[in-house]
């Protein structure tokens, strides 16, 4: 391997594994902090299905899904529940700080969560589903998707053990109510008025966790928030390796760089399609990718870029190349002996040559040519 290949391979071993550590969790003994505080859009919800995973990785005591929210798109929704409802870590939706809000959407990601806490003076409600396309939707459509929605959320209130007519209503009719009156009505656990007073009330809480009862143990723990590090998915960590690799090349211009960094990007692609993260598979894809790319692109990018280049003893160089003039344009100097850039037939060239200093009006010629470098001496001076 050459010098510039082991400087790239350790930059970007060294970049990565600078990346591996950022995403690297919290511990045990924590509670993890996220937050919902914004409309339930696809991105908003893979980030929170990072965090819960992020959190079982670090056999994290408890998640606190922080809701505020007016609501938002159907299906990330119930990914979203899907993940709470199959999450190994108890997870605690509060509804705060004051003044917040789990409508459409939220209320069924709060129904969802083991543990429903909302802080004073906020409301959670409005779950009818709300239609938006071109055109008049029917009335049979329209009826389909509130009875499967409040289905859902009957079912949800059924296995919390919370208050399922309510919960129903809020789909059937969008009824909205206070926290002090949804804990009234046993909509949601407990009001909490701020995060340590949340802690202090889960405390010996039991919970249901698939077959088993949980008791909750939140004396002492220490709370982490995500960072958008700290939920990194795999294909992001693969995208910036390989836009860290695209911007190498700018530096190293050696046509090496550039295509590992493309299959990097490829390989980023195929993890959001599906490719499993871990294991051969994805350093299959990466080394395939880059490899094929190297060898199946680099020379036609490099002649583009810096010309052709003429091995030695080829016809052209024979033919036209050998006593070419060239123009001095810089090197040549005690500085650097024997190294410089000439002008020849309008494009900058790295030059060589045995007289390691040159004068900058000498006229000069080709007398060799190496790969993309030309060989030259001085003919006469003045």
């Amino acid at each position: 391997m050459t010098d510039i290949g082991k400087q790239i391979f350790r930059a970007s071993a060294l970049y990565l594994t600078v990346l591996l550590s950022l995403s690297t969790t919290v511990s045990a003994n924590t509670v993890w902090l996220t937050d919902l505080n914004a409309e339930v859009t696809s991105g908003q919800v893979e980030r929170l299905v990072q965090d819960l995973e992020a959190a079982e990785r670090a056999s994290a005591e408890l998640v606190i899904l922080r809701i505020d929210t007016p609501g938002g798109m159907l299906e990330p929704t119930r990914v979203l529940i899907q993940a709470i409802l199959d999450s190994p870590v108890p997870v605690v939706g509060y509804v705060a700080p004051a003044g917040a809000r789990a409508s459409s959407a939220g209320t069924y990601i709060l129904a969802a969560t083991h543990v429903a806490a909302m802080a004073p003076a906020t409301n959670v409600g409005s779950a009818k589903p709300v239609f938006i396309g071109f055109g008049e939707i029917d009335e049979d459509s329209k009826l389909k998707a509130t009875n499967d929605a409040s289905a859902q959320m009957r079912a949800l209130a059924q296995l919390r053990n919370r208050n399922a007519e309510w919960l129903e209503q809020s789909v059937v009719a969008a009824k909205n109510i206070t926290a002090e009156e949804a804990l009234g009505l046993g909509v949601i656990d407990l009001i909490a008025v701020n995060q340590n007073d949340l802690l202090k009330q889960l405390q010996g809480r039991q919970i249901q966790m698939g077959e088993a009862q949980v008791i909750l143990e939140t004396e002492g723990l220490a709370v982490k928030e995500s960072t958008p590090f700290e939920s990194l998915s795999w294909a992001t960590i693969w995208l910036l390796f390989g836009i860290a690799l695209i911007a190498l090349e700018l530096a190293l211009t050696s046509f090496i760089s550039l295509f590992f960094g493309l299959g990097a990007l490829i390989t980023a692609i195929c993890l959001t399609l599906g490719l499993p993260p871990t294991g051969w598979p994805v350093w299959t894809v990466f080394l395939g990718s880059s490899i094929v790319l190297l060898f199946g692109a680099r020379a036609r990018f490099k002649q583009y870029f810096v010309g052709d280049e003429f091995a030695e003893g080829d016809s052209e160089l024979d033919a036209g190349l050998l006593g070419q003039r060239v123009q001095y344009v810089s090197g040549f100097t005690s500085e650097e002996p024997g190294e410089g850039v000439v002008q020849f037939r309008g494009s900058n060239w790295q030059a060589r040559s045995d007289e390691v200093v040159l004068s900058a009006d000498a006229q000069l010629e080709i007398v060799n040519f190496k790969s993309n470098t030309l060989w030259i001496k001085e003919i006469t001076h003045g």
